[in-house]
């Protein structure tokens, strides 16, 4: 550098520095003067407002002026500031307060300003012209009307507002709404406006920061504003936004907008908003749930440009130019950009179908665009889009799916837009059609979409997909209405498999009534679908199809289906079906299955109209007999009574067909059924009633009510059988579970098999008869066991009871029988009636604590109590059999089957003692410790039995009795009840039904005994048994009239059975004992001894000459006959002990009419064959003597006898000497009446043949002799003469 130049920058240097000096001095002083004559200023108002009207260009005054200095300047406080008009038209503007600063670094730096003016309640006007022009209209006090434009013309000026009231007038929209600046700041230098502000509007959250330059006339400029944590519905309702509005929304926005010639060339938006809801003019409405990125929207030469980057590295510019005319053109091109904050914003597209922009909206559509590239013109329409995508999905809005997880990639032209998905797991979701979204581990297939005139559609090809049980292929379309409303479907749906979970999935719950996918969620519980094909074609709109609106048609082939089609009913396993669905019907045709067993050949389930709910149901089938049982048990038709049926045990076949009608509603309780069975070889075990049938077959009917089968045919212990069955309402009773009934011919053994506690009753019945066998099950009360209960009904034809009289019964007779007891039979009460005879009430045994107690009532009253244990006996019977009964009941008290007696009180008509009736007879008997005491009282019996029951064949039966008058006759009873006992006709004497080897010993004694007419007075027996029978030790009779001595021995069996003895008769007076026997008047006097030593079949009390095998002899003496009378006989034709007296008597006074004298009758007869021989029958009397032989025919009754009469010479009384008594005398007294008819005076020896019969003898003379010959033995009868044998002789 020269010298020069650096004198001459030091000398500059030094002139500036001076300047500068000077220039500051000068300044200073200037301050200082200006402050020093500041406060002279306040004193002069008018100046201040002169120069500021000058300034402001308007008039300007005040009321008062404050001022002081600050370090840039003086302030100034003005109170009641009044802006004057500043041009034609205008009011002047009231301002209470203004604080006005002078700062004269404005002079020196751009960024001060020489006129500062702060005020505060202030109200600025801001309009938009009809052609989108903005400007202000002016500003004013608030609340007031003055307003007046703010033009600071070339003065620097900074504008400091504080509270103020900013109105917007959009005339565009016809709007006006209003903001609140806490602080504007607006400066003014050159052309230029600067503003700063803080805003916010009233009822919405959040602070508006702003800041921005534009020109003084608004016509250009940039601003830039800030929302922390805004309310975007407070800040801009009411705004115009095109008939858009921002239904809520909440975040941060940051905008930078640029505008040129009063039009927004570039807006630049930063924004982190959540919550976001904008609807569009037709109410569509786009949520969007976040919204993180910048967005950029720039104006240039015949369009728009849109550009947009996420916070995720995503972008998407579009370029739209022409908008609006018929050369627009939209060009778009994306990279991995977020689809979840853009996808709703299509839904505010204008013309876009209602339902698909809901869709879009509402669905929170989201995924990833890859990469994209769209061009579009107004003219040719859609001429390119391709595009990739990941993850896209959209939740489901109204009938419209919800997707998610798909990728594929995406192309389109004019004609349309389609969808190509490679394989891929993806969802789809219909939830108010489907209950479940549908989880896909394939999907894949192409979707296009294309619009007409008409509507939006989406086409389906080849969609092939493969989810969790189920997998197939969709085809077909849907359209969306252009003008709104529910789709059109068009689809095609192929499921070559899937399970019945899966199948649950495809219900269409919207349309089907709640009912019926109840009940086909019940109904398919597993199985497989196969070869399913679904075809809907129809509006949505007139879902379901009820009057042929649209068709929906399903068929489908189910394969080991799981069918459970009612509650409470047993499900069907393995149904092979073939289901049809048309429109809202069900058909569902099943060609085999089974439930509980049970074979299912067919059956057709139809549902009308599934929106009512009524399931027909037609079944035929097969199977077990069990199976059968089971399912009705497991049904409503028994399962309360599931208990009771299962005490019922089936084998066997049977086949059935039933119609059921089940409405989902109220299945349990509403339901029809009506079905058939029959019934093929059933066993059927009743098993605590111990009815065990087999073979059955019949037909079966069974209805919601119950299950009746009957008459079945079958077998009962191996004999033909009928029975009916009835179960639930079937039986007529609803307290009444089961109800069987058993008809057939049976043994009493076969009955009484599995009853042990019965085992007594085989004892003393049998045979075969026809019976009837009830069983039934019934309810007894809540929270009580069902009672069970067995009864018997038979008219017992071909049973013979064993019981003594009168329950005793032939086979050939019928008595009516009724048994009632309850099952388990131990410890059960039982009830029973034989005809009007007896009615008994018994209480079974059930071990030792509660043995046999029975009560046995005579008559047709049931007794109504029960002794603790035992038989107890009662009432009146027309006939008693006391000898059985003490029998019985020591046989029972023996036999440990619990039939022991406890005690008898029963007054007969007619009693039965051994054989023989005593007429109105009281008995009674109770068991005393080791004895059975009986008592009997009758005008024929009176007395007490003491009946051992602890060693009784060594103790034997003793009896004391007052009276004993025995009658001869054996009796029977009455065939009838109430009948009078008959005699019995005896054909096998030896067959007396008794075993003599178990009689005990028998100790009887009586005062007075009676046989017959015999009065034989005080007596007693003693016996006791023997290996072969019984030994007769002592029967012995004391009376006046005869003296009876015997012993022997009965020997044999029950079937052949004989009785020996050997027997004393003694008296001193023949007539007498004859008259204690009954015949009175036969003979006078005569001292008496009889000999008896025979054997004959029988017991002793089968007494009977006819029968007897042995000797009889006859010792009389010193007697009379008083008279003679014709028909002796027929005294031959007595039968009994009491006989034997009377016919050794020879009742002479048949043959001697006046009388006959005798000093002896003695001899000896020979008892053989039924005949009675004799070779020395002797008659000596003071008129003669006659001698007989020959045979008495005791069977036959007839003779074969020779008679020789010897009569005495001189002797005076006109009678022979002697005649033969009894059959062997009947000869004798027949020739006595003869000779004395003739005179015997005049007669010499006589011999007479007689033969004929008792009734009718025929005596022939034989002529007469000398006496001489006399001594000479009497010659035996011709042989010719002698008859044969008796012909039928009892051993």
């Amino acid at each position: 550098m020269s010298v020069w130049w650096k004198t001459w920058t030091h000398r500059v240097t030094r002139a500036l520095g001076w300047a500068v000096g000077v220039a500051l001095i000068a300044f200073a002083l200037t301050a200082a003067l200006a402050q020093v004559l500041l406060p002279l200023l306040a004193k002069h108002p008018q100046w201040v407002a002169q120069e500021l009207s000058a300034k402001l260009q308007r008039p300007v005054s005040f009321a008062s002026l404050e001022g002081r200095w600050e370090p840039s300047g003086p302030r100034f406080i003005m109170r009641n500031v009044t802006f004057g008009p500043g041009e034609a038209g205008s009011t002047p503007l009231h301002v209470p307060e203004a604080d006005l600063k002078l700062d004269f670094g404005g002079w020196l730096l751009p960024s001060r300003h020489l006129l500062n003016l702060q005020a505060s309640d202030l109200e600025l006007e801001i309009t938009r012209d009809t052609d989108g022009r903005w400007h202000m209209n002016g500003i004013g006090k608030a609340g007031g009307t003055e307003r007046q434009n703010i033009s600071f013309g070339r003065l620097s000026v900074e504008l400091w507002l504080d509270n103020l009231r900013v109105n917007i007038d959009d005339q565009l929209i016809n709007e006006r709404y209003t903001l609140l600046a806490d602080q504007l700041r607006v400066t003014h230098q050159g052309g230029h406006i600067h503003v700063g502000a803080r805003v916010h509007r009233l009822g919405a959250t959040g602070v508006l920061q702003a800041a921005g330059r534009f020109r003084d006339d608004g016509s250009s400029g940039r601003i830039w504003a800030i929302a922390n944590n805004a309310d975007l519905h407070g800040l801009v309702a009411g705004f115009d936004m095109g008939g858009y509005t921002i239904d809520s929304g909440q975040g941060d926005i940051t905008v930078w907008m640029d505008w040129r010639d009063s039009q927004i060339v570039r807006d630049l938006f930063q924004l982190n908003v959540h919550n976001l809801v904008v609807t569009n003019p037709t109410g569509i409405k786009a949520n969007i749930a976040q919204l993180n990125g910048l967005a950029e929207l720039s104006r240039r030469n015949g369009g728009y440009s849109v550009r947009w980057a996420d916070n995720d590295g995503g972008a998407l510019r579009v370029d739209v130019d022409h908008f609006g005319t018929p050369q627009s053109v939209i060009s778009a091109v994306a990279s991995r950009l977020q689809l979840a904050p853009l996808m709703p914003w299509l839904a505010l597209k204008p013309g876009l179908s209602p339902g698909l922009a809901q869709w879009l909206g509402a669905g929170q559509p989201h995924g990833l665009i890859e990469r994209a590239v769209f061009h579009w013109s107004a003219t040719a329409g859609l001429q390119t889009l391709d595009g990739t995508f990941d993850n896209v999905g959209i939740t489901a809005v109204d009938k419209l799916p919800g997707i998610d997880h798909l990728h594929g990639q995406v192309r389109g032209d004019a004609e349309a837009v389609s969808l190509e998905l490679p394989q891929q797991a993806a969802t789809l979701n219909f939830p108010h059609t489907f209950r479940k979204p549908f989880v896909m581990s394939q999907l894949a297939g192409n979707i296009a979409a294309w619009r007409d005139g008409d509507a939006t559609h989406i086409g389906l090809a080849n969609l092939d997909f493969e989810g969790e049980g189920y997998g197939g292929n969709a085809q077909g379309e849907i359209a969306l209405p252009r003008d709104g409303g529910r789709p059109f479907l068009d689809l095609y749906l192929a499921l070559p498999h899937a399970d019945s979970a899966a199948a649950k999935l495809f219900w269409p719950i919207d349309s089907l009534n709640p009912h019926a996918v109840d009940w086909l969620d019940q109904a398919f519980v597993t199985g497989h679908i196969d070869d399913t094909a679904v075809l809907v074609r129809g509006s949505l709109a007139n879902w379901p199809f009820h009057h042929n609106e649209g068709r929906f048609e399903a068929h489908t082939n189910i394969n080991d289906l799981t069918l459970s089609y009612g509650k409470s009913w047993p499900v069907a396993e393995h149904v092979q079906a073939v289901a049809n669905f048309i429109d809202m019907g069900m058909v569902v045709e099943a060609s085999s299955g089974e439930t509980l067993g049970v074979k299912v050949n067919r059956a057709v389930a139809v549902i009308p109209e599934l929106a009512h709910t009524t399931l027909d149901l037609n079944v035929s089938g097969e199977g077990n007999a069990s199976d059968l049982l089971n399912f009705v048990a497991n049904s409503p038709i028994g399962n309360k009574h599931a208990d009771a049926l299962a005490k019922l045990k089936l084998g066997g076949t049977g086949n059935f067909d039933f119609h059921l009608s089940l409405p989902m509603k109220n299945m349990q309780h509403d339901f029809l059924l009506n079905g058939t069975a029959q019934l093929k070889d059933v066993d059927l075990d009743m098993e605590e009633s111990h009815l065990q049938l087999d073979k059955l077959n019949g037909p079966a009917t069974f209805d919601a009510h119950g299950f009746h089968a009957g008459t079945l045919q079958g077998g009962f212990h191996g004999e033909p059988s009928q029975v009916d069955l009835a179960i639930a309402g079937a039986t007529g009773d609803p307290n009444v579970v089961i109800k069987a009934k058993l008809d057939g011919s049976y043994t009493v053994q076969e009955l009484l098999q599995g009853y042990p506690q019965l085992n007594w009753l085989g004892e003393v019945a049998s045979g075969r008869s026809q019976f009837s066998i009830g069983y039934q099950i019934a309810r007894v009360g809540e929270g009580n066991p069902d009672a069970q209960t067995l009864s018997i009904d038979s008219p017992l034809s071909g049973v013979v009871l064993n019981f003594p009289v009168p329950l005793n019964k032939a086979a050939d007779d019928t008595l009516p029988l009724h048994v009632s007891l309850g099952l388990p039979t131990a410890g059960t009460e039982m009830q029973l009636s034989i005809g009007s005879v007896v009615r008994g009430r018994l209480r079974l045994p059930n071990g030792e604590s509660s043995p046999l107690a029975a009560t046995f009532a005579f008559g047709d009253q049931m007794p109504g109590s029960l002794p603790a244990k035992g038989m107890r006996i009662r009432g009146d019977a027309p006939q008693l059999d006391v000898t059985g009964w003490v029998k019985h009941s020591i046989a029972g008290n023996n036999s440990g089957n619990g039939l022991s007696l406890e005690t008898i009180d029963v007054t007969t008509e007619h009693a039965e003692v051994f054989g023989r009736d005593f007429a109105q007879m009281h008995v009674t008997a109770a068991p005393q410790a080791d004895t059975l005491e009986l008592d009997v009282d009758s005008t024929s019996a009176s007395g007490h039995f003491s009946v051992p029951t602890v060693d009784l064949n060594k103790r034997g039966i003793t009896a004391r009795l007052q009276r004993m008058y025995w009658p001869k006759q054996p009796i029977v009873p009455g065939k009838t009840p109430g009948e009078a006992p008959v005699p019995i006709p005896v054909t096998d004497p030896a067959n007396t039904g008794i075993d003599p080897r178990t009689i005990p010993p028998l100790h009887f004694w009586a005062h007075d005994l009676r046989v017959e007419e015999t009065k034989l007075g005080e007596a007693r027996l003693e016996t006791w048994p023997t290996a072969d029978g019984m030994h007769i030790d002592q029967l012995s009779t004391q009376s006046h009239s005869v003296q009876i001595g015997g012993s022997g021995d009965w020997n044999g069996t029950p079937t052949h059975s004989n009785t020996r003895l050997r027997v004393d008769f003694s008296a001193n007076n023949l007539g007498d004992m004859l008259t204690a026997f009954g015949y009175a008047g036969v003979f006078n006097g005569g001292k008496t001894h009889v000999q008896l030593n025979a054997i004959w079949p029988g017991g002793p009390w089968a007494f009977e000459l006819g029968n007897m095998e042995g000797t009889l002899g006859v010792d009389v003496s010193n007697g009379s006959i008083p008279k003679a009378s014709p028909g002796v006989g027929r005294l031959f034709g007595l039968a009994s002990i009491a006989d034997l007296p009377r016919r050794l008597s020879f009742d002479f006074n048949d043959v001697f009419g006046k009388g006959f004298g005798f000093d002896s009758i003695k001899g000896d007869f020979k008892l053989t064959g039924g005949n009675a021989y004799t070779d020395n029958l002797k008659v000596h009397g003071p008129a003669a003597e006659i001698s007989v032989k020959g045979r008495t025919g005791l069977r036959n009754k007839d003779y074969d006898q020779q008679m020789v009469v010897i009569p005495h010479i001189g002797n005076s009384l006109p009678v022979v000497g002697a005649v033969v008594g009894g059959p062997i005398g009947a000869a004798a007294g027949l020739a006595v009446q003869t000779v004395l008819g003739k005179g015997l005076n005049h007669a010499a020896t006589q011999r007479y043949h007689i033969t004929g019969s008792w009734d009718k003898p025929v005596i022939t003379s034989k002529g007469s002799s000398t006496p001489a010959s006399s001594s000479s033995s009497v010659q035996p009868a011709p042989t010719s003469s002698v008859p044969a044998p008796a012909s039928s002789v009892v051993h």
